[in-house]
């Protein structure tokens, strides 16, 4: 059995016959057919592709799920959240950033009731009006309105509260329920008030308006943009309770130009801290010499540090929009009130030169063709009107005011009367050329300076302030599809006379 040890010799002397087979005969491997061999080729070849298909279906499958959930978080700015300074709600308009300023003191008849480019205009050219030296005596001297208004107004106007009372309604204690808005007592408030005996071409200086020749800067925003109306002062009173409203929708009770504006002590949420609570860019370029910058007004804005930091010089202005750094929100204070607010005794020509200055930079800037200019004036500065401002409106809270009137007798308002009407301009490339604007074509309510907050809300997704806001229209419908390429560049020269 030396063989089984593998001896070579043991196994070369084994007899052929007797040598036993590793396998048995069934055992023994065998080579496939051709046929065999074929159908093996074609079952592993048919599993391939299965397997194949299989995964190229999963992998399709999942890479279209994949982008379908990329797609979805894209839209809903849940994958890559949108920046804040480019909030953008409503979508289908070009209007990227605002420029408003808020010019001083001017009715609307007074620097626009002598527009004669377009004849739908609601002024004094084929209008006569006119006031009673005194409006308590059914015999007085009437003074109507005339071309004539002076480049320096030689005498300001009363315009509290209490004298708007007398101005709109001819009374110092206005009841509603008995006394009309008649526009009659402006020629006798003034008389009252500045101790004007017998010099009635003095005393009409207060319903006296301009011609396109005086005021050819403003004629030719009119004649290039869209003006407005019938757009009203939010309050029938001074300076700063109007400005407060223009930029937090109501005055917190102020009814006239108390210190409360100068030491920042309105609680109230302006537009101001709404943009930079939503990280939207805004800076207040101020030119302002006798009265605190507007978004000043607010305790916010000093308590947060945005006193330091978005209250620039109007020098400020001019270079930002040469190199298109404009924010967001430009808001705009004009000096006041001896050079270029047209407040008395700032010249005519010299505030036609401010809003000039600002619509050529604004013009010239990189931003232009993303931007809607405002001008509008904070009211009527005492200066005669002669279309009844709306009553019954809501207030911006449920303060009141009270001051005495100019019989001695205390008055109380409660904010539910607009203020008269002022010379409003929407200036940019969306607008319509030459169009003038009554009431709204799509809401309710009247323009008024509240517009300007409402549509800021709808332009960027903000909260309305207050229930003066809701109540005022928007003018979003009126910012057109297509951007004018004949805007002018330069305006004419002001003149002096």
């Amino acid at each position: 059995m030396d063989w089984l040890r593998g001896n070579p010799r043991a196994e070369a002397s084994l007899p052929a016959d007797d040598q036993e087979p590793l396998l048995n005969e069934d055992e023994q491997s065998r080579r496939p057919s051709q046929d065999e061999e074929l159908l093996r080729t074609e079952q592993a070849r048919v599993a391939s592709s299965r397997t194949r298909i299989l995964v190229l279906t999963v992998l399709l499958t999942t890479s279209i799920t994949s982008l379908l959930v990329v797609t979805y978080l894209l839209a809903s700015h849940k994958l890559v959240p949108p920046k804040s300074d480019n909030r953008h709600p409503m979508l289908d308009t070009p209007i990227k950033n605002v420029v408003v300023l808020v010019q001083e003191n001017l009715s609307f008849d007074a620097i626009a009731g002598g527009l004669t480019y377009n004849p739908d205009i609601d002024g004094l050219v084929n209008n006569t009006f006119c006031n009673p030296a005194n409006i308590a005596d059914p015999h007085s001297p009437q003074v109507c309105a005339k071309s004539t208004a002076k480049n320096i107004a030689p005498d300001d106007p009363d315009h509290s509260i209490a004298g708007g009372n007398q101005q709109v309604y001819g009374t110092d204690h206005p009841n509603l329920s008995i006394h009309r808005p008649t526009m009659q007592g402006f020629v006798t408030e003034q008389i009252r008030s500045h101790g004007i005996k017998g010099d009635l071409s003095r005393a009409a200086e207060v319903i006296n308006y301009y011609t396109p020749e005086h005021v050819p800067i403003f004629n030719a925003l009119a004649e290039n943009y869209l003006l407005f109306d019938r757009w009203f002062a939010s309050v029938p009173g001074p300076t700063n309770p109007n400005r407060a409203y223009l930029t937090s929708g109501t005055s917190h009770g102020h009814g006239f130009n108390d210190r409360g504006f100068d030491v920042s002590t309105l609680p109230q949420t302006s537009i101001f801290e709404q943009l930079s609570a939503a990280n939207i860019s805004w800076i207040n370029y101020s030119n302002a010499t006798g009265f605190a910058p507007d978004a000043m007004f607010y305790r916010w804005t000093v308590q947060s540090g945005h006193s330091r930091t978005n209250i620039k010089p109007i020098d400020k202005f001019y270079t930002d929009a040469a190199t298109g750094k404009l924010p967001r929100f430009t808001w705009i204070n004009p000096e006041c009130c001896s050079y270029t607010s047209f407040h008395p005794p700032s010249p005519v020509n010299l505030g036609e030169g401010f809003v000039k200055s600002i619509y050529e930079a604004i013009r010239s800037s990189p931003q232009w063709n993303e931007t809607l200019f405002i001008l509008t004036f904070d009211e009527h500065g005492g200066f005669a009107d002669h279309v009844p401002p709306p009553e019954n409106v809501p207030p911006g809270d449920s303060l009141q005011y009270t001051e005495v009137a100019g019989d001695g007798r205390p008055t109380t308002f409660h904010f539910d009367r607009l203020g008269i009407r002022v010379p409003t301009l929407l200036i940019s490339p969306w607008v319509e050329k030459g169009a003038v604007v009554h009431t709204p074509r799509k809401e309710t309510g009247e323009y008024t300076h509240t517009s300007i907050l409402k549509y800021l809300a709808e332009l960027w997704g903000l909260d309305v302030l207050t229930p003066r806001v809701e109540w005022s229209p928007s003018f979003k419908d009126l910012i057109q599809d297509d951007c004018r390429e004949d805007t002018p560049v330069l305006l004419p020269e002001p003149v002096e006379f």
